[in-house]
C-alpha cells in the first residue's frame, strides 16, 4: 500500500541532476505496471489540484518508444501525456527499464542533457540505443535540426550529438532502421517553424561520422489552403454535422446551432461530398490505417492526398499533375471551402 505521504513526495515529474540520476520510488514503479492516466492517479490518492499545481507523473503516454534487449529487459524512453490543454500535460525525458522479474529502474537527466522527447525513434545498435527525432515543447524545437541522442546501455548515460550534412529537419513520428552502419529514416512530420509538413523522402545518418545524407528527392507537388482571415478550419465540425444529418436519431441541435453561429450561415453540407472531387477526379475510399482526417482522390492516374488540420487543408500530390490540372484542383478546393465557411479561403503562402 503506497501512502499519501509517498504520493505527495513523488507526485510531480522532475529532471535528474546527474547523467543519469536514479529516480526509483515505489509510486512511479507501481504506475509503470498500472499504466493508469494522471487523472486516475489523482483520484486514487484523493488529490485535488490547486491553482498553479504542476502535472502528476504517470506512465500513460503517447510517442514513447519500447526497445526489448536480448536479456529480456525493456527500455522505455520519454513520451508525452495528454496535450497542452490538460493540467497533467507533460513531455518526459526519462528512461524506464523493466526487467523480466518485473523490477523497475527509472533514470532521469538534466534537461540540457536530454530534452523532453516524444514521437522519436529508438534504434538498438549493440550496447547503444540511438534516439532520433522529437516533437518536444514548442519553445525547444529547432527548425532545420534533427535531434539525435545516444543512450549507453552500460551506464545509461545519454549524450546529445551534433550532426553535419543534409538533415531532414525537426522530425517526429517517423520510422527508422539500422542499415550498414547508418540509421535510415523515412516518413513522419517535419516542423519548419511555419507549418508541419509531411516528410516524403528518405535520409541516412552515418553512425561513424554523424553526417546526414539525403537518399531520395521526390519531386512531388505539395500545397495547402487556409482561411484568408487566419481563422480555424471548421471542416471537422461540418463533417460531424453531415454525419448527424445522415443519422437523425443522433442529431443534436445544440451542436448544429453552435457551428452555424460560428459560420454565420447555414452551410451546404452536400459540398463535403465533392470537396476534393474536381472534374475528372475519382474519390478513393479511406484505408483502414488512415486517420480520420485523411482523404484521397485519383486524378489523371495520380493520387492526391488531403489532410484536414485545425487551420488548413494540406495537399500532397504523389507525383506530378499538369499545371492546368493542378490549378483547376486548387481552385475547386478553395471555392468549396469558401462556400462552406462563408468566408474566403486561399492558397497558403
Amino acid at each position: 500500500m503506497i501512502s499519501r505521504e509517498t504520493f505527495d513526495e513523488w507526485r510531480e515529474p522532475r529532471f535528474g541532476s546527474e547523467n543519469p540520476s536514479r529516480l526509483d520510488n515505489v509510486l512511479w514503479a507501481s504506475l509503470v505496471h498500472d499504466r493508469i492516466n494522471a487523472y486516475q492517479v489523482n483520484k486514487r490518492f484523493g488529490y485535488e489540484r490547486t491553482r498553479g499545481a504542476g502535472p502528476t507523473w504517470c506512465f500513460d503516454r503517447f510517442g514513447q518508444t519500447a526497445t526489448t534487449l536480448d536479456d529480456g529487459r525493456t527500455i522505455y524512453i520519454g513520451g508525452e501525456h495528454e496535450d497542452y490543454y490538460d493540467p497533467d500535460f507533460c513531455i518526459y525525458n526519462d528512461v524506464v527499464v523493466v526487467a523480466p522479474d518485473a523490477s523497475v529502474a527509472i533514470y532521469g537527466y538534466p534537461r540540457d542533457v536530454f530534452p523532453p522527447t516524444d514521437f522519436h525513434t529508438a534504434t538498438l545498435d549493440g550496447d547503444r540505443i540511438w534516439i532520433v527525432g522529437s516533437l518536444g515543447y514548442v519553445d525547444a524545437r529547432r527548425p532545420g535540426v534533427t535531434q539525435v541522442c545516444r543512450l549507453e546501455l552500460g551506464t545509461f548515460a545519454i549524450e546529445q550529438l551534433a550532426t553535419t550534412g543534409d538533415a531532414p529537419g525537426w522530425l517526429h513520428k517517423h520510422e527508422a532502421r539500422l542499415v550498414d552502419g547508418a540509421i535510415v529514416v523515412r516518413g513522419g512530420v517535419v516542423d519548419d517553424a511555419s507549418s508541419l509538413d509531411e516528410n516524403i523522402d528518405e535520409w541516412a545518418l552515418d553512425l561513424a561520422t554523424l553526417a546526414w545524407t539525403r537518399r531520395t528527392a521526390l519531386d512531388w507537388q505539395r500545397w495547402a489552403v487556409q482561411r484568408a482571415d487566419g481563422g480555424r478550419s471548421l471542416v471537422w465540425e461540418l463533417r460531424q454535422m453531415k454525419w448527424q444529418a445522415d443519422h437523425p436519431r443522433f442529431t443534436t441541435t445544440g451542436f448544429r446551432d453552435t457551428v452555424e453561429k460560428q459560420l454565420g450561415a447555414v452551410p451546404d453540407l452536400a459540398l463535403l461530398d465533392t470537396l476534393y472531387r474536381c472534374a475528372g477526379a475519382t474519390v478513393i475510399e479511406q484505408r483502414d490505417e488512415d486517420v480520420f482526417n485523411v482523404w484521397r482522390i485519383e486524378l489523371d492516374g495520380v493520387i492526391v492526398r488531403f489532410t484536414e488540420d485545425s487551420y488548413r487543408v494540406a495537399a500532397m500530390v504523389e507525383g506530378k499533375l499538369s499545371e492546368l490540372r493542378l490549378r483547376a484542383l486548387q481552385q475547386h478546393v478553395v471555392r468549396c471551402l469558401t462556400t462552406l465557411h462563408s468566408t474566403r479561403w486561399e492558397i497558403a503562402k
